[in-house]
């Protein structure tokens, strides 16, 4: 399987509903508002899989799911995520079609969360965490002196609903995991190049998935259903299916250095003193 794996709030969205733009040419920016998982739409089909979905989990569980602990769930990930890899081969022929995943490259009490069996690719996207930090508040709802402070959590995870939950660790330990991964191919692109050129960058990353009948033209076509005025728009008319109760809109702004006018200088200070090491690894000081 082929997934798309990142901190949240950092381009995962975006990069499946690229993906998806380029497997299904006739989709519209309004078809990615009405997926859900009851939906049989082909849209659904290609951008509704997690690695997190309860109902993988479940399939291979004698005990309910909800009962059992976070250790004793990631116990049976690996049959999860082979049931997961079976419906997905049977669900759709369309491709490239990426997982949506948020856990770190490591592991819980000694078990890997990744496997090479059945992690053929993965991309992740990074992005600046005072950025993040300014987006992942609104998402859940924290305060930014909050959202800080769990950015720098070892062992935060994140999940409710249909989701199981996600092991983050820190921000940097995060990023870190994947930049050093060594059995799986792993493309790691950042979300501000993205944005100052998503036709080049999404050109790769469509290339490091070995996307059939690549051009780009089609690339070019892919980006333009998904840029983010389009999404904002059909938002304020169909609720995107993986917004929260905390935040008005999903696609909230899609800036890159929006955090220079949202976040007080104390928080800008403590991210920068807890991730300067990655930060500069990767750009952003």
């Amino acid at each position: 399987m082929q997934f798309v794996v990142s901190y949240p709030k950092s381009g995962n969205t975006w990069t499946r509903l690229v993906a998806a733009a380029y497997s299904l040419e006739n989709v519209s920016a309004a078809d990615f508002m009405q997926f859900n998982e009851d939906d049989n739409s082909s849209v659904s089909n290609v951008i509704r899989f997690g690695d997190g979905t309860k109902y993988f989990y479940q399939s291979v569980s004698p005990f309910p799911i909800d009962v059992l602990d976070f250790s004793a769930q990631v116990r049976l990930r690996p049959a999860a995520m082979l049931m997961l890899e079976h419906e997905l081969s049977e669900t759709t022929t369309h491709r490239p079609i990426l997982v949506k995943s948020h856990h770190l490259n490591g592991d819980v009490d000694g078990l890997d969360l990744w496997n090479p069996a059945w992690t053929d690719r993965v991309v992740n996207p990074v992005r600046d965490p005072r950025e993040v930090c300014c987006s992942f508040a609104a998402h859940m709802g924290y305060s930014y002196e909050k959202t800080a402070a769990v950015m720098g959590e070892r062992k935060f995870t994140i999940g409710g609903g249909d989701e199981l939950r996600h092991l983050l660790g820190t921000w940097s330990q995060h990023v870190q995991g994947w930049l050093s991964a060594e059995e799986t191919p792993v493309h790691t692109v950042r979300y501000e190049d993205m944005k100052a050129n998503p036709v080049g960058e999404f050109y790769d990353i469509l290339d490091f998935l070995g996307a059939p009948n690549l051009t780009v033209e089609r690339v070019e076509s892919a980006v333009e259903k998904t840029r983010f005025d389009q999404l904002r728009k059909v938002e304020s008319e169909h609720e995107f299916p993986e917004s929260t109760e905390h935040q008005e809109n999903f696609f909230r702004s899609g800036k890159t250095d929006g955090w220079k006018e949202e976040l007080p200088l104390r928080i800008v200070r403590k991210i920068e003193k807890d991730h300067g090491e990655m930060m500069e690894t990767l750009g952003y000081l």
